[in-house]
């Protein structure tokens, strides 16, 4: 849906976004003093807002200008930058997906920051980069000058590097669906913007629009329902999605007579909990969140209303790990840094909600044998496997004992390393393939639904999905960067699932369709590759093509100089870029809305404090035992260190 975006400079600043029938308006409110006393607080000169959503007849627009000419497409939330509160736009997007009918999916192109308290920024972008070159101006978009030298601009605006980031392409949204959920966790009839299922591992915009959605809940019923209707709101993801069309003529299908195409596509969600570039996000952190984390999905849809989904991940080794940048390639030292003591509780939170997630986990670890630093990692990551709680033996339904979690280890690179080359990596297939066959697939049929409102009325047929199959376990599947040999082994798995699904239709797939379905998984490589690292992944034409060629090794080496730059110069500040984003900064503070009722309670309950708060002096005593190698000593008496007196 398209909005209208107005501005109004006096008597005070407002932006507003505009339907058909409703505005929401923003409007910055100057900053208090920190609330005092025991209630809640508000740091002092933290930036404030005022919200509002009214309809338009409402609403007196007079005094309102348009702030571009065309239309925009929704909101990412509001941000603090330098004292300054920005509300992010998205100002440009192209529909990349179509998973299901009423179901498509749109990529970020470009996004604005519109600066609410002051107007000094309203035009820094443009005259900052230029997307039409001149005379003047470089293939870059950079002015040089006459001289050819690059001319400094006079501001830099500052949300420059998030605008960067945002329109990056590699950031998508829907106003159809929950797009942070799979298939088999949402219904078909869920609203586009429900914050109770919206699932905030992947949505990338969480802390921008948490105020937001703070100022929805408060809403009336009948409001709220409005703004939800409007998509003025907006969840995005970050990682790859793609939609490719099968023909009738090459549909694996046969069996269901159609002349409509049907679709493949892919969907794969990062995580946005441990986020980061290749040498500054490694391994797992105290809440069992891992760095790369990808959750990716292969959907194909058919006219008749059968649909097929199958989901597996990808993540780094679940151990606190980390690796020196380098400029030798494969001379970057791999360092664990915490023991197996105080490794395995986060290792375990790490796979007991992967179990809740996903089901049975089957770890697919494709690190070598033979290289020092993976094999370290190998040999903890098997320790920590043995003594995790999820891998003892349990009763399925069928009372066959299995377990939660399981393990194969498949060193890609000795597999590879004969004359069948990365055609060798199938020999994953003989591994995996019972644990496969018992994960099954999501699968769900459509069916008519005969309505009526009152007896007397003729019934009215409405197509409904009705599930089939759900998907009961997950691979979990590494490399070191979790990029190029996993993007691999992940294509073979995607397609022994759907191999599953139409085996037992009795139907096979044409060279044509797999043809389609490598080219998704090379692009999804390449998608995933360039966030992490910086560059294309490695290995992408075998995946593309199924043979390995001459240019396609020479593009290799290419990338891997490439990466070798980026990781060492330029990843710092695309990191800092995306801690900014997710509100991780240490100086990093959110926006504020202005809530009269709450702000009201909370100075009332300040001022009135005393009324039913006490105080008394509370002594904290923290001490250090250092052994210093000593074995004597065990009878000493430390009453005295343990037990001080008090002054």
């Amino acid at each position: 849906m398209s909005l209208r975006i107005l501005l109004r400079d006096q008597p005070s600043r407002s932006i507003a976004l505009l339907t058909d029938s409703h505005a929401l308006i923003f409007r910055h409110s100057p900053s208090t003093a920190a609330t005092q006393g025991n209630g809640p607080t508000i740091q002092a000169g933290a930036p404030r807002c005022m919200v509002e959503f009214s309809a338009l007849d409402h609403v007196e627009l007079a005094d309102y200008r348009s702030l571009r000419t065309s239309s925009v497409h929704g909101t990412l939330g509001l941000i603090n930058v330098r004292s300054d509160v920005f509300l992010c736009i998205i100002s440009g997007a192209a529909r990349v997906a179509n998973v299901r009918p009423g179901e498509t999916i749109q990529k970020i192109l470009s996004a604005e920051f519109y600066c609410l308290n002051r107007a000094d920024h309203d035009h820094e972008f443009y005259s900052e980069i230029n997307l039409y070159p001149t005379d003047d101006v470089g293939a870059d978009g950079f002015d040089h000058g006459h001289d050819g030298e690059l001319r400094e601009p006079a501001f830099e605006h500052p949300c420059l590097a998030l605008k960067k980031l945002l329109s990056s392409g590699t950031f998508y949204y829907s106003v159809d669906f929950d797009i942070t959920n799979r298939l088999q966790d949402r219904s078909s009839e869920e609203s586009a913007f429900d914050i109770d299922r919206l699932d905030e591992d992947f949505l990338w915009n969480s802390y921008m629009i948490k105020p937001l959605i703070g100022f929805r809940s408060r809403l009336a019923a009948g409001d709220r329902d409005a703004l939800d209707t409007s998509r003025i709101l907006t969840s995005a993801i970050r990682g790859f999605v793609s939609t490719v069309t099968v023909p009738a003529s090459t549909s694996p299908i046969k069996s269901l007579r159609t002349t409509m195409p049907s679709t493949l596509t892919l969907i794969s969600r990062l995580s946005c909990r441990r986020a980061g570039t290749r040498f500054n996000a490694r391994g797992i952190d105290d809440d069992g969140n891992v760095a790369n984390f990808v959750e990716t999905e292969t959907v194909f849809w058919y006219p008749s209303g059968l649909c097929f989904s199958y989901a597996q991940i990808r993540g780094s080794v679940p151990l606190f790990w980390e690796q020196a940048t380098g400029l030798l390639p494969g001379q970057q030292k791999i360092q664990v840094t915490r023991s197996p003591e105080a490794t395995q509780p986060a290792f375990d939170k790490h796979f007991e909600d992967l179990e809740v997630n996903y089901g049975i986990v089957h770890v697919v670890n494709l690190l070598s044998e033979s290289k020092p630093g993976e094999v370290e990692l190998t040999q903890r990551y098997r320790y920590h496997l043995q003594h995790s709680p999820l891998n003892k033996n349990v009763h399925d339904a069928g009372g066959s004992d299995s377990r939660l979690l399981e393990e194969s280890h498949f060193d890609f690179h000795a597999e590879t390393k004969g004359p069948a080359g990365y055609e060798a990596a199938s020999m994953i297939r003989r591994l995996i393939q019972h644990q496969a066959d018992g994960f099954g697939y999501y699968m769900s049929e459509g069916a008519e639904e005969f309505r009526s409102a009152f007896p007397s009325e003729k019934t009215a047929s409405q197509e409904r999905s009705v599930v089939i199959l759900q998907q009961e376990g997950v691979f979990r599947t590494n490399c070191l960067d979790c990029l190029d040999r996993t993007n691999l082994i992940q294509t073979i798995i995607s397609q022994m699932a759907v191999e599953s699904f139409l085996g037992h239709r009795g139907e096979r797939a044409s060279a044509d369709f797999w043809m389609r379905h490598s080219s998704l998984w090379a692009d999804n490589g390449d998608a995933l590759s360039r966030i992490y690292a910086g560059t294309g992944a490695l290995k992408s034409s075998f995946t593309r093509h199924g043979k390995m060629s001459l240019a396609g090794a020479l593009a290799d080496a290419r990338k891997s100089a490439t990466r070798l730059y980026i990781n060492n110069f330029a990843d710092r500040g695309r990191q800092n870029t995306m801690d900014l984003l997710l509100g991780r900064l240490m100086d990093q503070s959110p926006v504020h809305l202005y809530d009269p009722i709450n702000d009201y309670v909370n100075s009332e309950l300040s001022r009135r404090s005393n009324e039913y708060t006490s105080s008394k002096i509370v002594h904290f005593w923290v001490g250090t035992f250092n052994l210093n190698g000593r074995a004597d000593g065990v009878n000493q008496d430390l009453s005295a260190w343990l037990c001080p007196e008090l002054k």
